[in-house]
């Protein structure tokens, strides 16, 4: 038989939890929210709180509307409840701007018309909806962030056959980085253009200023002199003319009948079909001796002769202030909390924006192909902070993005991989400088002793990368190489 004892007993355990407040729940909300979901919280909380006042709004009613639908029930003319608000909304929409075609959608009907393959009208598609209301995309997002690396068919040179084509499209020279391009993309597709009317318009528009055909010689030849002084100098296309003020005066003739702004008959419409960037942080170059970094003010040194200015992109977020006149407590104090969760996340995106420009400092200096290996781990022991924080900046789905100077990147671009290096200076090297590489080696065969690119094997790639200081195993070019698009010797 089997006795069973019954009996109590007390144990003591100690835990050590930590549960987050209100307040600190919504500043971290805040850090993880989109421009536009940050709008509407404002709105709504004002709307709430009679403490909370919204002084002035950047963004009008229009490109509200642009991009969210209207309220029915918030902006109807019966709930307004009165004849002089309703007038208001009648103003509104007697005042929006005419609905003609836009420059997406005379875009759309041409690569609707051409036959491409699926990856390439997916893309060319991204491209059209990424330009701004002057057919650019330097305001908007870098080309290379649209590329979907889940699909190895969109490569580097499937987004160039892909601007290019849109550049040829219907008005020519959209698709470009800002209006200057623009100019020289016209010229190019026209066929008719001056070696010293290309020369001008390859970067050089400084050298129409003033805008008279003595000036814009003197100016041309003083470029030329000056270039030759230096070591290493290559040649200029102009070499091969000879200079005069009638090839000057012809040039300049020829530019003025370009058009800068070739999608001015057009209204632009990029929220139809894809949200504008969220930009979070602007990232400029200044000059300044013997600056040295500052993140509290948004400043991270570059060089001796220079500094980064970081800047909160601020200017779509309404400006609130807490109303004085308003004497109930709680309401006051809930209204500042909410100011100070604004204020954190505001800071926290400025110091996340300065510690990732230290440490990408050559990307910033010298652009695309320049990243170092990069984890959201290094950025928060830096700054002290939880990884969870970095990421909620950081995280692919819902990333906020950095306007530089080489364009538009989502915030996640600069957190890379990497393979380490011979070089003690370089420590380790990106898997994007090393795509980079592959990507050289392959298009620029006789330099390593190839006729044709189509024969470098990944083995050989891997012995070539090893020389040029990257130690790579063969298995790993080839993962970078498919993730690039690109296929093996043997298919290429």
């Amino acid at each position: 038989m089997y006795s069973q004892k019954q009996g109590q007993s007390q144990n003591q355990k100690q835990q050590q939890k930590q549960k987050m407040s209100m307040q600190q729940i919504q500043a971290v909300n805040f850090l993880a929210m989109g421009t536009q979901d940050l709008r509407d919280e404002i709105y709504k909380f004002a709307a709430e709180n009679p403490a909370l006042e919204i002084v002035s709004d950047a963004i009008s009613v229009s490109e509200t509307r642009g991009s969210r639908k209207l309220d029915k029930e918030s902006y109807s003319t019966s709930s307004y409840g009165g004849s002089e608000k309703a007038d208001a909304f009648q103003n509104i929409l007697e005042n929006t701007e005419e609905r003609r075609e836009t420059l997406q959608q005379h875009l759309m009907h041409q690569l609707n018309s051409m036959n491409v393959s699926g990856d390439e009208y997916e893309l060319s598609q991204k491209l059209i909806y990424n330009l701004d209301k002057n057919g650019c995309y330097g305001s908007m997002l870098n080309p290379e962030t649209l590329l979907d690396v889940t699909r190895p068919a969109q490569t580097k040179k499937m987004l160039a056959r892909c601007i290019e084509r849109i550049q040829r499209m219907d008005p020519v020279g959209v698709c470009c980085k800002n209006p200057e391009e623009s100019l020289y993309v016209q010229a190019k597709i026209e066929g008719n253009a001056s070696v010293l009317t290309l020369f001008i318009l390859d970067g050089r528009l400084e050298l129409l200023n003033p805008p008279e055909p003595s000036s814009i010689l003197k100016k041309v030849s003083a470029y030329k002199k000056e270039w030759h002084k230096k070591a290493f100098a290559t040649a200029l296309s102009i070499d091969s003319i000879t200079l005069t003020e009638e090839a000057a005066a012809e040039s300049l003739d020829y530019i003025l009948h370009l058009n800068p702004r070739p999608a001015q008959d057009y209204v632009s419409d990029v929220t139809s079909e894809f949200e504008k960037p969220d930009i979070v942080l602007s990232v400029e170059k200044k000059a300044g001796r013997g600056v040295s970094d500052d993140f509290s003010r948004g400043i991270v040194a570059c060089d001796e002769k220079s500094y980064f200015q970081l800047r909160y992109a601020s200017g779509s977020l309404p400006e609130i202030r807490i109303s004085e006149d308003f004497f109930d407590k709680t309401s006051v104090e809930q209204a500042r909390m909410f100011v100070k969760n604004l204020e954190f996340r505001e800071s926290t995106v400025v110091l996340q924006g300065c510690a990732i420009v230290k440490a990408q400092k050559d990307f910033f200096i010298k652009g695309p192909g320049n990243l170092k290996p990069l984890t959201r781990n290094h950025i928060a022991q830096t700054l002290g902070i939880h990884p969870s924080t970095v990421s909620r900046m950081a995280n692919k789905k819902n990333s906020k993005f950095l306007d530089t100077e080489w364009g538009l990147y989502p915030v996640s671009y600069f957190f890379t991989s990497g393979v380490k290096s011979d070089s003690e200076k370089e420590g380790e090297i990106s898997s994007e400088r090393i795509k980079t590489e592959i990507n050289y080696i392959l298009e620029n065969p006789v330099e390593f002793g190839f006729e044709d690119g189509l024969k470098i094997s990944d083995n050989k790639l891997s012995i070539l990368l090893n020389e040029r200081g990257i130690k790579i195993a063969r298995r790993t070019v080839t993962k970078y190489r498919n993730q690039l698009g690109l296929r093996n010797s043997y298919k290429r």
